[in-house]
């Protein structure tokens, strides 16, 4: 339900961007060889988490926990891309259901869902594909999903990176081929890092980047061995940072051990929303920042 001290147009816009198999590999985390000067700007304008973490190293678990604020395995999500899905539990709803029973325009901006329960089509789970069609004043949910860090990777032109500038974990072998393909990842999260600029250019061109919360995270660990599909650090731990102009002071980094469906939490408490069901998430920002912002709707 709405907390009845926030007025639906007073509440801010929330973007969610993810980016598919990747680890905290950007420059901003102190990786070696990348470039990624949009997303180290998100996080000097925000704050970093240092120890974020998804509840699955696999896409369709993760993110089933991602679109409801449950573990998946508490919501029987956990086969990934299982053939017998089900329905959600009962009292169990989508966060975009949630945001849009409050008011909320509710998008996804691109294809990928990859829920392992019912509903699980974009048009059962989000209201449109972009913000733009919202009515006035109306706040948005955005959901926006940047692939390209999903193999096959392909090499940036622009600012090509050499095999001698990156650092290998050490649990990997020291040769030119596997200094290749490490590189080739490093060279597509550039990319993607031009996409993340061009929508956060895009906040800022129609007014909206100063009333949106922008988060920023992975879907699960880097797909390298030992990464994507392995409950090691490097197929769960994600990167994890959060915009909110005038509520979250720049430039933090945070050592708390947060996971990804703190998330959830997060933008419902934003929203002033209560899920009928307790989330298994719990929200990043402080009471003092809440309080802050339901003085400022209130006044």
């Amino acid at each position: 339900m709405i907390d009845g001290a926030v007025r639906a147009d007073d509440r801010p816009n929330i973007l969610w961007i993810t980016i598919e198999d990747w680890s905290p590999d950007l420059s901003c985390y102190g990786t070696k060889g990348i470039h990624t000067p949009n997303v180290d700007q998100l996080a000097a304008e925000g704050i970093r988490y240092e120890r974020a973490f998804t509840t699955s190293p696999v896409c369709s678990t993760s993110r089933s926990a991602m679109m409801t604020g449950f573990h998946q395995n508490y919501i029987g999500a956990h086969q990934h891309r299982t053939a017998n899905k089900k329905a959600l539990p009962h009292g169990i709803r989508p966060i975009p259901h949630l945001l849009a029973d409050a008011g909320y325009y509710t998008c996804l901006m691109s294809w990928k869902t990859d829920c392992n329960f019912f509903p699980d089509r974009r048009n059962e789970l989000f209201m449109g594909s972009d913000w733009k069609d919202r009515e006035p004043d109306q706040p948005f949910f955005a959901r926006i999903t940047f692939g390209g860090t999903h193999r096959a990777w392909n090499r940036d032109p622009q600012r090509p990176i050499d095999i001698k500038d990156i650092e290998l974990p050490p649990y990997y072998p020291d040769t030119p081929f596997v200094r290749r393909d490490w590189t080739n990842g490093l060279e597509q999260m550039q990319l993607v890092d031009r996409e993340v600029g061009d929508i956060l250019t895009r906040l800022e061109d129609e007014g909206l980047a100063d009333s949106t919360i922008v988060f920023f995270i992975g879907d699960h660990g880097r797909c390298h061995i030992r990464g994507k599909q392995f409950l090691y650090d490097e197929g769960t731990r994600v990167p994890m940072i959060v915009r909110w102009p005038g509520k979250v002071e720049p430039g933090q980094v945070s050592s708390d051990m947060v996971m990804s469906i703190d998330l959830c939490a997060t933008a419902l408490q934003a929203a002033g929303v209560t899920a009928p069901v307790p989330l298994h998430g719990k929200s990043l920002f402080s009471d003092a920042i809440c309080e802050a912002f339901d003085r400022r709707t209130t006044s």
